[in-house]
């Protein structure tokens, strides 16, 4: 391909589209596409990138409740019969007409990349805006829709398709500048893979690796420009050249960025060992994706992958033991296929709530140039490419679609402890099938532990020996028949069987490891110093602990009162001990007293499983108790520990004060911007700790108004509940 040279050139981004939910955090912009900005400057090009995507990197809960971009109805299902709503999970049509006509210049050329071939119509309406704005310009798509489209290029009316990869373009660093504001960072270890997995197409490159030394540097500067929450690796497969993902931990390490990570797209289980997880750790870590593709032998054999799922359990153990943040790492399986064994789909769920990990079922993709694409396409017959989009279900029967979206909303909405609330959503034949695993999936998780080594052959030992008596296809249409004749009291009579396997399987572990027996801990910090009888915030934070009691049996509560712990600040000698490594004199009893009490705080907090913080507003600000409180604790990890930070915990902080304050410490008068920094500076100090990149908070606000104290009360208690049975919004977040 002949690049351009001195041109002006437009480069667009085609974000990806979503039904219903948003499957997980896909706003990000694609790295690729800032290298190949870099390289067309390189050329000389004068170069003007839009930005398309919507920059959300959050969980799908804590993004639910942002609109989406509507966009059309598609055919859904194997007959296309149905018509789902398709959204855009990026920026308006309106906003794209927008930025071409604000263009500083007149474009010779616009380049427009899209990564999902399922897409190539939102491509196509791309072309015929940009065309209508600037009719005279060049018109070149590409991306890996139009690499491993089969063709799909062709069909959005483009000048030039680009079907081959800019190898230049993958040796340039990114080009951040090009766009003005970075709330994350980016970074990339390599490209390729070299598995041939049946449902992905990533092998088409060959794997290329980037020097450690190279990404850590530009991660160093991108940090002291930007100052992002979390760097976003845009590997799918980062384990694949272990001594490179070590050697780059370790400098990552030692560079002394202070901001945590997300491996987001995926481990290889049977590639990581202890000594990688641990490093993760020390790097603040705070995600990963564990894929737990399937836990049947014979989907095994045929999604062709270089493990099994008795690899993915010994990592989940591993990463628990390691100290990862399970709650944060997606564990992904899959669903969609015409024989899809729920058996083993509610074998992996259960594990994974067994250990506190989060599950995270994805429907089947049909990329061309994948082999599930060759194998399943015969059964879609002449059906439109753009059909092909997993949320579609492309190769369920109709019958079938209703009974697998409402397994999403059960998946989405339970916990251990809650699937009794949401079995209702499950259909009468997924509720046959939890209800045998649920006396079967201990078992399997403890054969998969203690299993010497991963092959087929092992992995298929362990299924004969649980399921030689019942193997069969949950939802086959036999089974249907036969169930479909059950009374509504014979369904209920086997959800109450059910539901007593689960509880009872739950009260006992097959895990060696005696962390995972740990009973919940919750540490609660209070910095209030005023009459238990007038404090209003000591009431509440009571209630708190109550209602916790009330739904975590057997849990241990630690209250750490801090005008009782005779906390000094801290002094000359221990900065001279911590901060500048002084060694050479005998401490004083007060220093040894500031120590004693950091090395206890920090147990504390490594301890504790959640953390509630109880904090009054003091000069607009936090109680000086509470702020010594985190500088003893920051020097002494940061400084004395060597950046031994902690792992990310659910941090709650129940604040109150007197007056109505905005979040985030904005004022509604201008010439009083920062009339409450309460928020602020304990979301800075947890996000310094590693604790809570951004911690929850239920503010008690107006106390000044005495007559308004019963409302006020009543108001936070029901907030209280609501975010105790795990709704989040009950809480806020601050708007970074």
């Amino acid at each position: 391909m002949n690049f351009p040279k001195n041109k002006n050139i437009v480069v667009i981004t085609v974000p990806p589209t979503f039904v219903g939910e948003r499957l997980c955090p896909l706003g990000m912009i694609p790295i690729g596409i800032l290298k190949i900005v870099a390289f067309l400057k390189k050329k000389g090009n004068n170069v003007k990138y839009i930005n398309m995507h919507s920059g959300i990197t959050e969980d799908r809960a804590l993004v639910s409740h942002i609109p989406a971009v509507k966009w059309k109805k598609k055919p859904m299902g194997l007959s296309g019969r149905r018509q789902a709503e398709m959204s855009i999970e990026g920026k308006s049509f309106e906003y794209l007409e927008k930025e071409l006509k604000n263009v500083s210049f007149k474009p010779n050329e616009i380049w427009i990349s899209c990564s999902f071939s399922f897409d190539y119509d939102l491509v196509k309406e791309y072309v015929d805006l940009c065309r209508d704005v600037w009719p005279s310009a060049i018109i070149n798509v590409g991306g890996d829709f139009a690499r491993g489209g089969y063709g799909v290029g062709d069909l959005v009316g483009a000048d030039i398709v680009s079907a081959e990869r800019i190898s230049e373009a993958d040796q340039c660093l990114p080009d951040f500048s090009c766009v003005p504001d970075w709330h994350y960072g980016l970074f990339q270890l390599q490209i390729g893979c070299v598995n041939k997995c049946s449902f992905c197409h990533i092998n088409m490159d060959k794997p290329q690796f980037y020097s450690p030394d190279l990404i850590v540097n530009y991660m160093k500067e991108f940090n002291e420009k930007y100052h992002p929450k979390s760097f976003m690796n845009w590997d799918p497969n980062v384990a694949l050249n272990r001594r490179q993902l070590t050697e780059f931990l370790e400098k990552y390490i030692d560079s002394g960025i202070n901001v945590t990570l997300s491996f987001g797209k995926g481990l290889q289980p049977n590639l990581i060992d202890s000594s990688v997880l641990k490093l993760m750790n020390k790097a603040r870590v705070n995600s990963v994706t564990i894929p737990m593709e399937s836990a049947s032998y014979e989907a095994s054999k045929r999604l062709s992958k270089p493990y099994t799922i008795i690899s993915s359990v010994k990592l989940l153990a591993a990463a628990k033991d390691a100290g990862l943040p399970l709650a944060n790492c997606r564990c992904t399986s899959l669903l969609g296929y015409p024989d899809d064994d729920l058996q083993s789909f509610f074998r992996i769920y259960l594990t994974l709530l067994s250990f506190g990990a989060s599950p995270s079922p994805f429907p089947v993709y049909l990329f061309p140039g994948a082999p599930d694409y060759f194998k399943f396409k015969p059964m879609l017959g002449n059906k439109d490419i753009s059909a092909f989009h997993g949320q579609l279900w492309p190769l369920l029967p109709d019958e079938k679609i209703d009974s697998y979206l409402n397994l999403y909303k059960f998946i989405e909405l339970t916990n251990m402890k809650s699937i009794q609330k949401n079995i209702s959503l499950l259909s009468p034949e997924m509720r046959d099938v939890l209800g045998d695993e649920a006396g079967k999936f201990r078992k399997f998780t403890e054969r998969c532990l203690n299993a010497k080594e991963d092959t087929l052959e092992e992995f298929r030992k362990i299924n004969e020996d649980l399921d030689s008596s019942s193997v069969r296809s949950p939802l086959s249409e036999r089974d249907n028949d036969r169930r479909n004749k059950k009374t509504v009291s014979d369904i209920k009579n086997k959800a109450n069987e059910n539901m007593k396997k689960i509880k009872q399987a739950n009260k006992t572990s097959p895990l060696k490891n005696k962390k995972t027996n740990k009973k919940k801990t919750l540490l609660c910090i209070i910095a209030n110093p005023g009459n238990p009888k007038r404090s209003v915030s000591k009431a509440l934070c009571e209630y708190y602990l109550k209602e916790y009691k009330e739904r975590h049996k057997g849990a241990e509560i630690i209250k750490l009162y801090l005008p009782d712990e005779g906390l000094p600040f801290v002094n000359e000698e221990y900065v001279d001990y911590v901060y500048y490594g002084d060694r050479s004199k005998e401490l004083s009893a007060d220093t040894k007293n500031i120590l004693a009490l950091a090395e206890k705080y920090v147990s504390q907090l490594r301890a504790a499983d959640e953390i509630l913080i109880v904090s009054p507003m003091y000069t607009l600000s936090i109680p000086a108790i509470l702020k010594a409180y985190f500088e003893t604790i920051a020097s002494y990890v940061y400084y004395y520990k060597e950046r031994e930070m902690f792992s990310p915990k659910n941090v709650l902080c129940l604040i109150s004060r007197d007056g109505v304050y905005p979040k985030s410490g904005r004022a509604a008068d201008k010439n009083a911007a920062y009339l409450n920094a309460q928020e602020t500076i304990l979301a800075a100090a947890l996000g310094f700790l590693g604790l809570s990149e951004n911690p929850d908070f239920i503010d008690i606000s107006n106390l000044f108004s005495r007559h308004l104290l019963p409302s006020v009360i009543a108001s936070v208690k029901q907030r209280i509940d609501r975010y105790l049975e795990g709704d989040h919004s009950a809480a806020y977040r601050l708007d970074f």
